[in-house]
């Protein structure tokens, strides 16, 4: 967590000595303001079952306070997987055995930020800015594997035994985007925004059974989740996903009054 909070501090000191020396270029303290607020839906969580709103007032004529929140939630099922390899005296190699998986994930998202806008086009909040912000991320999955091992003889599987279990996902991360902000004169707005951050995850893994012990299980819901299902970036980063470096970004809609 120190170092977290080390690097956050750094990144946001970085982003106000960054936007410092944009704004003298346009940003003064007669800067017009074009919109006090904004209410915004993000357009590129949707294809990561995540329904994200946020919000943003102006403070100063360079600087703005926002906030993200995120419900997350989909279904995911994979049909039909082949597991392994056997082989018949009289039949030769064929197909191991067939499992299905349903995967129900949910959960929610907390993002607050701050914006020091450097160049401004035609008045507050419209322009190019450099935003600090802090991520908090909380999942769970609920995972059920159909699958029927009983007197299987496979090659290439080393966990003979369904992988139903619960997974809880916690992560925090700081970083920083920048992003340009463009709004029409009716108010409608387009945001979009990219940039590095730090985050610290945390996971734990509830199995219905652990024959072989937690560690073998662990390890075989990990390599299903991300070998044998591939059910899509969301899932696989919550399966293998690590404290340290990441990419946060987006497009959002908004409207300004």
């Amino acid at each position: 967590m120190k170092r977290l909070s080390f690097a956050g501090l750094g990144l946001i000191l970085g982003t106000f000595a960054f936007t410092d020396g944009l704004q003298a270029q346009r940003a003064t303290a007669d800067t017009p303001k074009q919109f006090e607020q904004m209410f915004k839906v993000n357009l590129t969580d949707f294809a990561f079952g995540q329904y994200t709103v946020g919000y943003e007032r102006v403070l100063n004529p360079s600087t703005s306070l926002g906030l993200l929140v995120g419900g997350i939630g989909f279904f995911q099922e994979s049909n039909v997987a082949n597991f392994g390899a056997a082989y018949d005296g009289w039949g030769g190699w064929y197909p191991g055995v067939e499992a299905n998986m349903e995967a129900e994930v949910s959960g929610w998202e907390f993002s607050p930020e701050v914006r020091r806008y450097g160049y401004i086009h035609d008045g507050m909040p419209e322009g190019l800015y450099v935003s600090a912000f802090l991520q908090v991320r909380s999942l769970r999955v609920n995972v059920d594997e159909d699958v029927d091992f009983e007197g299987a003889q496979l090659y290439g599987v080393d966990y003979l035994h369904e992988i139903d279990h619960d997974l809880r996902f916690f992560s925090i991360g700081t970083g920083l985007n920048l992003g340009y902000q463009w709004i029409a004169d009716n108010g409608l707005t387009i945001d979009a925004y990219f940039g590095p951050m730090f985050r610290s995850v945390n996971r734990d893994l509830a199995f219905d059974a652990i024959p072989d012990g937690q560690d073998a299980a662990e390890d075989a819901a990990r390599d299903r989740m991300r070998n044998s299902y591939s059910p899509g970036a969301v899932v696989y980063d919550l399966y293998n996903g690590r404290t340290g470096p990441w990419l946060r970004g987006g497009i959002q809609v908004a409207l300004g009054f």
